[in-house]
C-alpha cells in the first residue's frame, strides 16, 4: 500500500472513532419511538390566524369573507380582559392560550401517540407540501426502474401515514379537536365583533366560516398534492420500464425477452396497487365539523365520504361491474403474456384506463392548486414589507457562520461546490421559481469575529444576539443557524467518493451543520429524540427546499428528525429513510465496528514494537 493511501486510511479511521453513535440504536428501535403528535398540530392554528388577516388559502385561492384589521391581529394573543367590551372582559386569558391549553388536557383526546416515521411524514404532508423534491428523488435514482423497490418503500410510508390519518379514532380525534376550536373563535369573533360595532365599522366577521375555509383547503391541498405526485412518479417509473423492455425486445424478440417482461409486470403490478389504494386512501373526510356542508364544499378528497374500508369496497364493486376484456381472455394463460409484448401493452393500456375511470369516480378531477403555502407566507410578508417601508434586502434563507479559518481561495472553492448543490433546489415545487431569486445565506465569518477555530459555542453566543439585530436581515430564519466547521468543509472537499455510486443512491454527500437554539426538557429528548445533541447534520442539498420549508411552516424542529438522521453513517439527515436504506445503514456500521477494532490492535502493536526498539 502506497504511503499516501495508508495515511488516508489512518485519517478515515481516526474519524470514524472520533464518530460519537447514538449507543444501543438499531432499525427497529428507531422505528418504535413513538411521539405525542397534536392532532390539529399547533402550527395549523398560528397559521390560520396569518391567514385571518392576510386571506391566503393553502390551495392557493384567496377567500372571499371579511378578514382581520390590522390592529385586531395581536387581539388573539391578549386576554379578553386587556380590549374586549362586556361581558367578554372578564376573561383575563387570551383566545390562542385557551386553544393552545386543551392540547395539555388530559380530559381531552387531541393528543395522539404515533411512530415518528409517521409524524415526520405527516408534517409535510399537512403543510401541503411534495413529498420529495425533483433533485432529490433523482439523486437517489428514484425516477430509474431497476430501483423501483426502493421507490415502493417510500410511496408506502406515504400510504402508511394516510392509515393513520383514515383511523376512526384519529377521525374522531381531529373532528373534536376542530370544534373545539371552532366554539373558541365562536367566542372570539362575538367579541371582535361587538368591539366594531362600539367602533362604528359595521363589517363583521366571521372567525368559524374562515376556520372551516382554512381546514378544508389543508386537506384539500394535502389530498389532492400528494396524490398527484405519487401517480406521476409511478407512472414515469412504469414507463421507463416499459422502455427498458420494449429494447429487449427489439434487441432479443419478445420471446426470448420473459425476464425483462416479468421484471416489468412486477413493478407495474405492485406500483399500480399502490396507487389504486391511493385514490381511496389519500383524502380526508370533514363530516360533522362544525358548520361543514357538502353543498358549499362539493371537493371529494376533502368532505363528505365514507370510511376508508368502504370506500375500498367501493372500489373493488366498481371494478367488479367494469367489463375486462383483456384480462379475462389471458387470465387462464398468464404465462404465455410473458413472451407476448403486444398482450402485455393491451393489459397496461385497459388497466390504465379502466381504473382512471374509477379515480375519477372516487375522486373527481384534481383541481390546480397554487405554490406550497410555505412560499406564499414569504412572499406575502415581503411584499408587506416593502409597502411598509422595510428594507430592500428581502432575502430568505439562513444565517449561515463560517467557523474554518481556511484562506479566501479555499473558501471560495467550497462556495462554488455548496452554491451547486443550492442551484437545484424546488424541482417540483409549485412556486419555487417565484423566490428563487431572493434565495440565500447570511454569512459571518467567526475568524472575523475572533471565534476560536470550529466554535459552535462562540457561534450561538453571537447569534443570540445577532437575530435580533438590524444588521440580521428581515427574512433569515431566527430560530437556528447554519455552520460550517473543518467537518462540514471536508464533506464537500474531501468527499468520499467509493460511497457516491453504492446504493442506496444519494445518502453521502457535502452537508453542513444545523444548530438547534431550543431548550428542551431532557424527559421530551431521552423519550422522542435519544442522544440528540442539539445539531443536525443537513445534506447541502436539502437546506433550501426540504428543511427549510419544515422548519418554516412551523411543523417541525431540527430535533424532529434527529431520528431520521441517526442510523445514517455519518448521522446526517438525508431526508426520510426507508427500511432498504436503514438496513444498508446499520451494515455499513457493523463494517465500521470491525474496521474500529482492526485499527485498535494495529495501533496497539505499533506501540508494542515501538517500546521494543
Amino acid at each position: 500500500m502506497a504511503t499516501d493511501d495508508l495515511f488516508g486510511l489512518l485519517a478515515g479511521m481516526e474519524a470514524i472513532m472520533n464518530l460519537n453513535r447514538a449507543q444501543g440504536f438499531t432499525k427497529e428501535s428507531v422505528n418504535a419511538l413513538m411521539v405525542g403528535e397534536n392532532l390539529i398540530p399547533s402550527s395549523t392554528v398560528y397559521l390560520f390566524f396569518d391567514f385571518a388577516f392576510e386571506g391566503n388559502l393553502p390551495n392557493g385561492d384567496r377567500t372571499k369573507l371579511p378578514l382581520l384589521l390590522e390592529d385586531e391581529v395581536p387581539l388573539s394573543g391578549n386576554p379578553y380582559a386587556s380590549w374586549a367590551p362586556a361581558p367578554y372582559n372578564q376573561t383575563s386569558s387570551c383566545s390562542q392560550e385557551r386553544i393552545l391549553a386543551a392540547y395539555r388536557d388530559p380530559n381531552r383526546n387531541f393528543v395522539a401517540s404515533i411512530e415518528r416515521r409517521i409524524s415526520n411524514m405527516r408534517a409535510r404532508l399537512w403543510e401541503g407540501q411534495i413529498p420529495m423534491t425533483g433533485k432529490r428523488w433523482k439523486e437517489k435514482r428514484l425516477d430509474e426502474f431497476e430501483n423501483w423497490q426502493p421507490a415502493f418503500e417510500f410511496l408506502f410510508e406515504i400510504i402508511h401515514t394516510f392509515m393513520w390519518l383514515g383511523d376512526p379514532v384519529t377521525q374522531r380525534g381531529i373532528k373534536e379537536n376542530f370544534n373545539f376550536i371552532a366554539q373558541e373563535l365562536e367566542i372570539l369573533q362575538a367579541a371582535l365583533n361587538m368591539r366594531r360595532a362600539q367602533k362604528g365599522f359595521g363589517l363583521t366577521i366571521n372567525l368559524t366560516g374562515l376556520w372551516l375555509e382554512w381546514i378544508h383547503a389543508v386537506f384539500e391541498t394535502m389530498s389532492t398534492r400528494t396524490h398527484s405526485w405519487m401517480a406521476a412518479r409511478v407512472e414515469e417509473i412504469v414507463a421507463k420500464g416499459k422502455a427498458r423492455y420494449d429494447a429487449a425486445v427489439a434487441r432479443d424478440g419478445a420471446e426470448n425477452s420473459r425476464d425483462a417482461a416479468k421484471k416489468l409486470l412486477e413493478a407495474w403490478s405492485d406500483l399500480s396497487r399502490l396507487v389504486q389504494k391511493a385514490d381511496f386512501m389519500v383524502m380526508m373526510p370533514m363530516d360533522d365539523f362544525i358548520g361543514f356542508t357538502p353543498s358549499r364544499f362539493p371537493s371529494k378528497v376533502a368532505g363528505t365520504m365514507f370510511p376508508m374500508p368502504f370506500r375500498d369496497d367501493e372500489c373493488k364493486e366498481m371494478s367488479a361491474n367494469m367489463s375486462w376484456p383483456v384480462s379475462e381472455r389471458l387470465l387462464d394463460n398468464l404465462d404465455a403474456v410473458y413472451t407476448n409484448k403486444e398482450d402485455i401493452e393491451a393489459l397496461m393500456v385497459e388497466s390504465k384506463e379502466q381504473h382512471q375511470i374509477i379515480r375519477t369516480q372516487l375522486r373527481g378531477e384534481p383541481r390546480t392548486l397554487g405554490p406550497e403555502h410555505w412560499i406564499t407566507i414569504i412572499k406575502s410578508r415581503t411584499e408587506w414589507s416593502l409597502s411598509h417601508g422595510g428594507p430592500r434586502d428581502q432575502t430568505w434563507g439562513y444565517v449561515a457562520y463560517n467557523l474554518t479559518h481556511r484562506s479566501k481561495e479555499e473558501w471560495a472553492a467550497f462556495l462554488t461546490k455548496l452554491h451547486a448543490d443550492f442551484r437545484e433546489a424546488g424541482q417540483w415545487v409549485e412556486g419555487f421559481e417565484d423566490i428563487r431569486a431572493n434565495m440565500g445565506l447570511q454569512w459571518v465569518d467567526g475568524q472575523a469575529k475572533g471565534f476560536s477555530k470550529n466554535s459552535i459555542l462562540a457561534a450561538k453566543r453571537h447569534f443570540a444576539a445577532f437575530r435580533n439585530s438590524p444588521d440580521c436581515r428581515r427574512r433569515a430564519w431566527k430560530h437556528d443557524f447554519l455552520v460550517v466547521d473543518d467537518e462540514c468543509f471536508d464533506s464537500y472537499m474531501k468527499p468520499p467518493v467509493a460511497f457516491q455510486e453504492t446504493a442506496p443512491y444519494g445518502d453521502y454527500g457535502g452537508y453542513v451543520k444545523l444548530i438547534d437554539t431550543s431548550a428542551y426538557d431532557p424527559r421530551l429528548i431521552a423519550a422522542t429524540a435519544p442522544g440528540y445533541p442539539q445539531q443536525l447534520r443537513v445534506l447541502g442539498t436539502l437546506i433550501f427546499d426540504d428543511v427549510y420549508p419544515l422548519m418554516a411552516s412551523l411543523g417541525h424542529r431540527p430535533r424532529d428528525l434527529w431520528p431520521s438522521a441517526v442510523l445514517h453513517p455519518n448521522q446526517v439527515y438525508v431526508g426520510h429513510p426507508v427500511p432498504v436504506q436503514q438496513k444498508s445503514w446499520e451494515q455499513m456500521w457493523k463494517v465500521r465496528e470491525i474496521g474500529r477494532d482492526t485499527f485498535i490492535r494495529w495501533q496497539r502493536e505499533q506501540q508494542t514494537q515501538t517500546q521494543r526498539r
